[in-house]
């Protein structure tokens, strides 16, 4: 019975079809692949590797979950054939109940333990072992019972192999092993009564041995339907890969400013709800939400003395410095249109946020070296903040309003600025 063992792989060998990486199926498999199988008709010694191994791991995840119901299937079967010798041949009831718990017993409590274990050479033994040996303990008994009565033992034995070849959770070649050693066994227990006895039963013997023989096609071809299932579902598993990746594709291109390469106004906003808004696990009752409007000063004059090349490649260095910033501030970012950007964070209290946005504007002012002697920076930025309690659950529109206020207010003063406005306060906190 060892040799069927290596059939099953691993308990830990992964369960792709089952197993959700991100994407719906294992990357490296492809739907030309399974295509190329199924036009082809390509047998599973020669499938591509990865495919062979999911589908052995399909096999055993089957028997994990089988394997419990023949457990119980077997008792329950036991337990009605001890009920049978009290009704045939009450003298043997006892001895044939006694042999069933003694040999069985044992082998589907062990096999049992090995299912809730993580077992799986183990349970793969004792799936099989398990109705080898109530076939050794049915002939014996009809070893021991009179003539008349042991042909009806003899024949339950074909009944357990025709039923082991459709229900066993075994691949085709594990069955025609289960189905050799079931033959084994039944010709060494007939032997045991004599040789008188094993010929006198032969017939019996050949009909187990013809009753294997024609459940194998049935087996082989309930593998083959398990074979194109599995690749169904495969394909349905790669195609749905596919589409998650596509959606995926488009939602980044839909939230991506296509100019600068960071979110645009719809990826902020979504963002914003998630990240910001929502409190996070280290988030305390006393954070400060921060919103700022950063809009680059006198950017159409820039465009016009150096042009719209130039314009666009200061607008994708104002957006990485701002990435650098916000990322290392745990904040988002995001082109708000134009050359105007928003920027959202959430702060454990309203002293950090000064610095960060005068940063965040000498970061712009030093984007663009002057090509002159001049100090004059070639671009700045007038900067908006919108500060309130992150209890308060205030509404981005009403943070935008606020950090608009301010930003026009900062123009109106001179441009190159930061202005915040708090919402705890009936007027603006300035800086």
């Amino acid at each position: 019975m060892g040799v069927m063992q290596p059939h099953f792989p691993p308990r830990d060998t992964p369960d792709i079809l089952s197993q959700d990486d991100s994407i719906g199926a294992p990357a490296g498999i492809e739907a030309d692949m399974v295509d190329a199988i199924e036009t082809q008709e390509t047998p599973l010694r020669l499938w591509p590797r990865a495919i062979q191994e999911l589908y052995h791991a399909t096999i055993t995840n089957r028997m994990y979950q089988e394997g419990n119901f023949l457990f119980l299937l077997g008792l329950l079967i036991g337990l009605l054939t001890i009920v049978i010798d009290v009704l045939v041949h009450p003298v043997m009831a006892t001895e044939g109940a006694a042999l069933r718990v003694l040999a069985v017993g044992p082998l589907t409590l062990i096999g049992l333990i090995a299912g809730a274990r993580g077992w799986t050479k183990v349970l793969a033994f004792c799936v099989g072992a398990s109705p080898i040996v109530f076939v050794a303990v049915v002939v014996h008994l009809a070893v021991h019972l009179p003539p008349e009565i042991a042909p009806r033992y003899i024949h339950a034995v074909i009944l357990v192999v025709g039923l082991a070849n459709v229900i066993l959770p075994y691949s085709l070649r594990g069955l025609i092993i289960f189905d050799l050693a079931a033959l084994f066994v039944t010709t060494l227990m007939l032997a045991l009564g004599g040789t008188d006895f094993l010929w006198a039963h032969a017939d019996a013997l050949f009909l187990v041995a013809l009753v294997a023989a024609a459940t194998i096609p049935v087996a082989a071809r309930f593998e083959k339907l398990r074979q194109s299932n599995f690749l169904l579902t495969l394909r349905a598993r790669i195609f749905g890969r596919e589409l998650l990746k596509a959606n995926a594709d488009l939602l980044s291109l839909s939230e991506t400013d296509p100019l600068t390469g960071i979110g645009n106004r719809r990826c902020f906003e979504r963002r914003f709800e998630s990240s910001i808004l929502a409190p996070g696990h280290d988030s305390r009752a006393d954070d400060r939400i921060a919103l700022m409007m950063i809009d680059l000063d006198y950017f159409k004059s820039f465009n016009d003395a150096h042009g719209h090349q130039a314009g666009d490649s200061c607008l994708r260095l104002v957006a990485r410095a701002l990435v650098d910033i916000f990322d290392d501030a745990d904040g988002i970012v995001a082109r708000y249109g134009g050359e105007e950007f928003i920027a959202a964070l959430r702060m454990k209290n309203s002293a950090s946020i000064a610095p960060l946005a005068e940063e965040v504007r000498r970061s712009i002012a030093t984007a663009l070296t002057p090509v002159s002697d001049s100090d004059r920076s070639l671009v700045t930025a007038s900067i908006g903040v919108g500060v309130a309690p992150a209890a308060a659950m205030l509404p981005r529109e009403e943070l935008i309003e606020m950090a608009d206020a301010a930003l026009y207010s900062g123009k109106d003063a001179g441009r190159n600025r930061v202005e915040i406005v708090e919402a705890e306060t009936a007027f603006g906190n300035r800086t």
